[in-house]
């Protein structure tokens, strides 16, 4: 997480959450601790941009499933990404206010299998077995 966020430019936080449980899995950031009301603020937003009905509007508005959003919130830009190998699982990035959106988001598309668990590329089933 730690090198995912210093590679991508004027990212100050990056939260990796599950969007089903609204749950913080792990966070990096180099601000001051951020209080957990904070982190767990990032992951509700998150997961109200890319599940329910704001992403099922967003879908319906440009005919294509929507995995990424792009917020301003009180003076930062947030990022939020789906993670394709762990569908219910997003990265979610705060930005300063000069950063770019677009530059952060690339960045984070290519990084983003770094930072997931091992057992996320492999099948529900494959789980079930315990290989």
């Amino acid at each position: 997480m730690k090198s995912l966020r210093r590679s991508t430019p004027g990212c100050r936080s990056l939260v990796y959450v599950d969007l089903k449980a609204r749950l913080v899995l792990c966070s990096d950031s180099d601000l001051p601790v951020p209080p957990q009301e904070a982190l767990d603020a990032l992951c509700l937003r998150g997961a109200r941009l890319l599940t329910g009905s704001l992403r099922a509007a967003a879908d319906a508005a440009l005919a294509e499933p929507v995995a990424e959003a792009v917020a301003v919130q009180g003076g930062r830009i947030e990022v939020y990404l789906c993670t394709p190998a762990a569908p219910d699982e997003a990265l979610c990035g705060v930005l300063e206010a000069s950063a770019d959106p677009h530059v952060a988001l690339d960045i984070l598309r290519r990084g983003i299998d770094t930072i997931l668990p091992e057992d996320a590329a492999r099948s529900p089933a494959d789980l079930q077995k315990g290989s």
